[in-house]
């Protein structure tokens, strides 16, 4: 939380940075203050492109996953079981499930989630912040 708040926070410093560039430049400029209006208009816009990929892309990624996921809920609980180390004996005696059946869960979790490990479902599970 604190990285989003200095990054918005830098942002905002450089914009303002940019408008003081613009309202000192325009003095200097004289009379091509048209072309100097088009060229900052151009870099604020590829500035809010640059910045909507990198703030929204994974987002919509995460949350497209989480959709096409679709855990049940004693999916996710054996999810955060795992995501505390426990093993699937241990998961089973908790749940008060079978050993195989946390097998079972374990397996439709790896599949929804696309991945290989469980160590690699936690971290996804941990990025979706379903954990």
């Amino acid at each position: 939380m604190r990285k989003t708040i200095l990054i918005f926070g830098a942002l905002c410093v450089v914009i303002l940075l940019l408008f003081q560039l613009e309202h000192w430049s325009l003095f200097a400029l004289g009379g091509s203050e048209n072309l100097y209006l088009i060229i900052s208009g151009t870099l604020f816009l590829l500035l809010g492109v640059i910045i909507s990929r990198y703030f929204f892309v994974k987002r919509e990624n995460s949350k497209r996953i989480l959709r096409k996921s679709s855990l049940s809920v004693q999916e996710l609980r054996v999810l955060q079981l795992m995501s505390n180390g426990l093993s699937n004996k241990e998961i089973g005696e908790r749940l008060f499930i079978a050993e195989t059946t946390v097998k079972s869960h374990v397996s439709k979790i790896l599949v929804k989630l696309d991945a290989k490990r469980r160590t690699e479902a936690i971290k996804i599970g941990r990025d979706l912040e379903i954990l």
